[in-house]
């Protein structure tokens, strides 16, 4: 009778502990989301000003919020909003958070900026390229080890942008060249039609994909903010049957790694201005 309950108090944590962390992994996800949405509010409303000088150049974040969340949505929404918002405080450099008054009260307001005459050899190399990292990896963003060799990385394109019949294989390649020093991806896959810009990669080991797994996370990459998840090798292998016999690490197609380009720069850049 006390082993019966020992083994179903056991089951009870476990059960729990895995519905807070699918938990906050969705929410995170959602953040995530909302980051991204809330960049592109902005950086658009910014190109909006350049062209209408009438506007003004800030966005009030209620507005922003009211925009971007349905009504009937905004009360379960409101943790993620804020963990967004904090986000944005924390680790984007290019919003800025100021007050000002609006129609004779204060309000808390976002503020594009402009990249400085130094960033503008950066603006000329195109899309398609990692631009950094958003965010360090810690406890609360990254499982602290893999049980499994599969992946699935998100907002790597947006299919409806996407132009000609081989854009698909830029995203891999781009893969690859972030992971360049992981020997272990032995198959990669990306979904054409994937909403949510969807690309999925299989280890040998789970070891690699945790490796695969701190080099992709929190990265931006063509404007989006690339996350990344663990999948279960099962339901990887029933979407992908090919991928049970691959065992051969991939590599980049070439040593050029036209997608690190912008880091390159960004750090030959920084070293530059560091010895002068």
């Amino acid at each position: 009778m006390n082993f019966n309950a020992g083994i179903g108090m056991v089951w009870g944590v476990l059960h729990y502990m895995k519905y807070r962390w699918t938990k906050e992994e969705e929410e995170t996800r959602q953040m995530y989301d909302m980051v991204v949405k809330i960049i592109d509010v902005l950086r658009s409303h910014n190109e909006a000003c350049q062209e209408n000088k009438d506007l003004q150049p800030y966005m009030p974040i209620p507005h922003v919020c009211d925009s971007l969340i349905p009504p009937q949505d905004r009360k379960k929404m409101k943790k993620v909003w804020n963990r967004a918002v904090d986000f944005l405080a924390a680790n984007e450099s290019r919003v800025r958070t100021e007050t000002q008054r609006i129609g004779g009260a204060d309000f808390l307001v976002w503020r594009w900026i402009q990249p400085s005459a130094a960033c503008d050899k950066i603006l000329v190399i195109p899309s398609k390229v990692w631009q950094g990292q958003a965010f360090h990896l810690d406890r609360r963003n990254s499982p602290p080890n893999s049980l499994t060799p599969c992946l699935k990385i998100r907002n790597m394109f947006d299919p409806v942008m996407e132009i000609g019949d081989h854009w698909h294989l830029a995203i891999q390649e781009a893969i690859l060249e972030k992971c360049s020093d992981n020997d272990g991806i032995v198959h990669i896959a990306v979904d054409k039609n994937s909403r949510e810009g969807c690309v999925y990669v299989k280890c040998l080991s789970p070891e690699y994909a945790g490796k695969a797994f701190k080099a992709l996370h929190g990265s931006w990459f063509d404007g989006k903010l690339v996350t990344v998840k663990y999948l279960r090798l099962d339901r990887y292998h029933h979407r992908f049957p090919q991928a049970l016999t691959c065992n051969t690490p991939v590599k980049p197609s070439n040593k050029h790694m036209n997608s690190m380009s912008h880091l390159r720069l960004r750090t030959g850049t920084t070293n530059s201005q560091g010895s002068s």
